[in-house]
């Protein structure tokens, strides 16, 4: 299946929402909307120019969320991007308890250090790739991930990193395959069904 790595357009919207939510887990499932707002609001609208974008056919099946600098991807989520989620999620009277819990829990880890630290020094871009369900195993992942090294080294970033749940192994060999190495592991709250737990995440970097 050919496949056409681009650049993210206005267009695609609602086809890396779709992916977005679909494939999401660690997540309260009550609002999808809340969910997309999240995950892909920031690189959207404050990044797009580093958003890639797989196409077959006219359907998007995978994407990239790349940002240059995480300590302003950070930045700008916790002052924009998630009160904004937040405010849309309650005027659309989704959120529930369960987000409440997620949240709070998800703040106390980031109050103890945990949650979303510091880049690791020298790696200051990170990114986020997903592949549709159904188009998994086709090399579309790693088109996107070789596309989005290129664009790091033209604009000559020193490295980047990536947080992979600690037993996702899949997606530890993955990265590995590109020449990534564990540098650190951090604590995360995760939503299941039951309710929450602890669980931790693993920073992977790669010199570029």
């Amino acid at each position: 299946m050919k496949q056409n790595i681009r650049r993210y357009e206005n267009g695609d919207r609602d086809g890396v929402r779709r992916i977005a939510v679909g494939t999401a887990s660690g997540y309260p499932r009550s609002d999808p909307e809340l969910i997309a707002d999240l995950l892909s609001n920031y690189y959207v609208e404050h990044e797009p120019e580093h958003l890639l974008v797989a196409e077959s056919n006219g359907v998007t099946t995978g994407y990239l969320f790349g940002c240059v600098q995480t300590r302003r991807c950070r930045l700008v989520k916790s002052l924009s991007v998630f009160p904004k989620a937040v405010i849309r999620g309650l005027l659309r009277r989704k959120i529930r308890w369960r987000e409440i819990r997620y949240f709070a829990s998800t703040a106390y880890v980031a109050v103890k250090g945990g949650l979303r630290s510091s880049p690791p020094r020298g790696y200051p871009s990170h990114f986020h790739v997903n592949v549709a369900r159904e188009y998994r195993r086709k090399g579309i992942g790693t088109a996107l991930v070789e596309r989005f090294i290129e664009v790091l080294r033209e604009n000559r970033v020193p490295g980047v990193h990536v947080r992979v749940r600690r037993k996702d192994l899949k997606a530890a060999d993955f990265f590995k395959s590109f020449g990534f190495t564990r540098a650190r592991a951090y604590p995360v709250v995760v939503a299941e069904e039951k309710g929450m737990r602890a669980s931790w995440s693993v920073v992977y970097v790669k010199d570029l």
